[in-house]
């Protein structure tokens, strides 16, 4: 597929810092990638790499205790990070979407979910009110709610977890945005059903040639519809590359470690390598590498500051000692 030279989201530099009792969480150091419109990038890493505060970073919905310490996010002209909440008002769920993690905290729980969709299509597609109703059980009828009818009178206690999910998807999808940001957008989905709404957003993505950043814990999900992923670990980008080259000769220790921890449908229990070690304590002094602790290609040139180098262009790996 042809790329734009410039791309639609363009984030450098971004660090994000959490204030707690027990000290100063430094959540993200200097994450930077980018994604071209029509382009679905996967982002990876275990729970607690800073997949979701970095997504939480980009839509300035981060919780009070954080604080967004230095970076750039460029999405359309826009600096995400220095724009105004009146500017940010205008591009969120019209331009710029997300899918949450979990839908239960994110749908409003004493509002009908049909008029919540249509809630979003009057204020950012200019739906006639009239035709609000119609447009939304449309919108729920795509994402595979049964009887969408009467479902769009439903509050969401009212619904199973995985519905919650659709009517959460058809949310982010009402006004077609140039970039949709899903986190984990099939949690409590079965595996049918987790098909037919990749397929849907893969769809409409190639319509609208809307952008779509993917976070999963799913490596699989993320090599079937991925172009290119991006790997993190304990806040930093240790790896980006086209998906097929990632799986075929990963660069990161880490990276490869990951692979090797998904299980594969001809592989056995017995195949699977757990990753030794767990995530670093993120407060206080950090060291320029934070996979140092369990990466067993460790040397003390790994003590200076991480270098972004392309061995393969396009292929940007974090590491002074890659694979």
């Amino acid at each position: 597929m042809r790329r734009d030279a410039a791309p639609l989201l363009s984030v450098e530099d971004l660090s994000v810092e959490f204030r707690t009792r027990d000290g100063v969480v430094r959540a993200l150091d200097c994450v930077g990638f980018g994604i071209h419109r029509g382009e679905t990038v996967g982002v990876v890493g275990e729970s607690g790499s800073g997949k979701s505060v970095m997504a939480f970073s980009l839509m300035r919905i981060l919780d009070p205790a954080a604080r967004i310490t230095q970076g750039r996010a460029t999405f359309g002209g826009l600096d995400l990070i220095a724009a105004s909440e009146r500017e940010l008002g205008l591009r969120r769920g019209r331009d710029l979407a997300m899918i949450f993690q979990n839908p239960r905290t994110a749908l409003n729980p004493i509002r009908q979910i049909g008029r919540q969709i249509g809630d979003v299509l009057l204020r950012h597609a200019g739906v006639p009110r009239a035709q609000a109703r119609a447009r939304a059980v449309q919108l729920l009828v795509q994402v595979q709610i049964p009887d969408p009818e009467r479902r769009y009178w439903a509050y969401p206690f009212e619904l199973s977890g995985g519905m919650c999910q659709r009517v959460m998807i058809a949310l982010a999808l009402a006004c077609g945005p140039a970039l949709l940001i899903a986190d984990e957008p099939t949690t409590g989905l079965d595996v049918t059903t987790q098909a037919a709404i990749m397929d849907l957003i893969d769809e409409l993505a190639l319509q609208s040639h809307m952008a779509t950043m993917l976070i999963t814990h799913d490596l699989g999900l993320a090599a079937e519809h991925c172009e290119r992923i991006v790997v993190m670990h304990a806040g930093h980008v240790v790896e980006c590359a086209p998906t097929a080259e990632l799986f075929s000769s990963p660069r990161h220790t880490y990276t490869a470690k990951l692979i090797g921890a998904t299980p594969r449908p001809v592989s056995s229990s017995d195949d699977l390598a757990a990753i030794p070690g767990g995530l670093p304590d993120l407060r206080g002094d950090l060291p320029p590498c934070r996979y140092r602790a369990r990466c067993e290609r460790y040397a003390p040139l790994c003590d200076g500051p991480l270098p972004r180098s392309e061995p393969v262009p396009g292929h940007l790996v974090a590491c002074w000692k890659p694979l």
